[in-house]
């Protein structure tokens, strides 16, 4: 009877032992031409790597790394120095084995069981042969007269020719793959420390970027990885919105790009809604001895001209809505007073380019800017000749 239980509580235990050895990591393998050199295990995060352990190669060249569980698909360098590492894409409980050559890691392993890492594999591997392809051109490049223009144009285009092939690869990779945080790789993919194959400014290569950030937001919403790429998306589109606002601003009589900030009850207010008043669109805030003096100046304007139907939009960039509110009650300020408190990143600020307080434009009944930092006497003859 005894010897039954300890049969059953030895099975018991060898059973969740056996279960407890699934729901792990492993990333094992062998690197031949290694012997006494260290092989580290880096995991990559958004901050950089962290060594997550090492192993010092034996002559037969085998190891094996276990890891807890993962919560999401994770990148990972297999690396023995600087320029001579794998990169890996491991995901959950995957059983990764590694086999390569020390002597150029880098390029010469085999990878099995882990999908995402053989997707890292041939990403890197074209990559690679599309770097040799451009150095190649380049090298030609310069070696050619500066005055033959025709030879130079014909290598210009060969070596856009070869960019585009890259872009049309990792294009092709994405629209395969778009849940997969291979494309994450292939998005950020770069020839150089200072050059990425896609150009996240151009409209088409960023269609790929939110291709992917759309994808990993549905299937990992919680990942860091597809919070930060989700957040670099929108902070482009943001950027090209403002490009694109500012541009407008760059020619008097334009009309103007409408913003909408909350006022100190909360209450959110577009400048567009005053489209048929003439506004003065004013910029300050409670900490600038120069906003605040000319408060004083639009006091007097806007009690002469309010009647007429001018009105002021002020927006502040201020931090504290202690400080705002209380810089508009001391200094009686009649008028609309709006501010999404971030400062000198104030999101109005930055559409209409604004470098310096205070600042202002002037905005006609009809919804064109036709002014821009009109102040004190000067504003004042300006409406004078307006609305009289």
């Amino acid at each position: 009877m005894n010897t039954n239980r300890i049969i059953l509580f030895l099975g018991i235990i060898f059973f969740f032992s056996a279960c407890s050895n699934k729901d792990n990591l492993r990333i094992s393998g062998k690197i031949s031409n290694g012997t006494d050199q260290v092989l580290y295990l880096n995991q990559l995060n958004l901050n950089g790597e962290v060594t997550i352990d090492s192993v010092k190669l034996n002559d037969k060249g085998s190891f094996k790394f276990t890891l807890p569980k993962l919560e999401y698909p994770t990148f990972y360098l297999l690396k023995l120095s600087e320029n001579n590492f794998v990169t890996l894409l491991a995901d959950t409980t995957e059983r990764v084995e590694i086999e390569g050559d020390a002597e150029n890691l880098a390029t010469n392993y085999t990878v099995k069981n882990s999908l995402g890492s053989k997707y890292i594999k041939v990403l890197n591997t074209k990559l690679e042969k599309t770097k040799v392809v451009l150095d190649s051109l380049v090298t030609v490049y310069h070696s050619i007269e500066k005055d033959d223009k025709a030879e130079l144009e014909k290598v210009r285009h060969q070596i856009q020719e070869a960019a585009n092939k890259q872009k049309d690869f990792v294009n092709d990779f994405v629209m395969a793959n778009p849940k997969s945080f291979a494309s994450y790789y292939a998005v950020f993919q770069r020839y150089d420390d200072g050059t990425l194959v896609l150009n996240p400014y151009d409209k088409k290569d960023l269609n790929l970027f939110s291709t992917v950030a759309t994808s990993l937001d549905v299937y990992y919403p919680e990942c860091a990885r597809s919070q930060q790429l989700k957040n670099f998306v929108l902070g482009i589109h943001k950027e090209r919105k403002l490009e694109q606002m500012q541009k407008q601003l760059e020619t008097q009589a334009s009309s103007f790009p409408d913003i909408e900030e909350e006022n100190i009850y909360g209450k959110k207010v577009k400048l567009s809604s005053l489209k048929g008043k003439m506004v003065l669109l004013s910029f300050w805030a409670s900490w600038d001895e120069k906003s605040r003096s000319e408060n004083k100046n639009l006091l007097r304007i806007y009690d002469k001209y309010k009647s007429k139907g001018f009105e002021i939009y002020q927006v502040s960039l201020d931090r504290s809505k202690i400080l705002w509110e209380g810089a508009i009650e001391n200094d009686k300020l009649p008028w609309i007073n709006v501010s999404d408190l971030q400062f000198t990143d104030s999101y109005a600020a930055r559409i209409y380019n604004v470098q310096q307080l205070p600042a202002n434009y002037l905005i006609s009944k009809k919804g064109e800017i036709i002014g821009k930092d009109l102040f004190g006497r000067i504003l004042d003859e300006k409406l004078n000749d307006l609305l009289n």
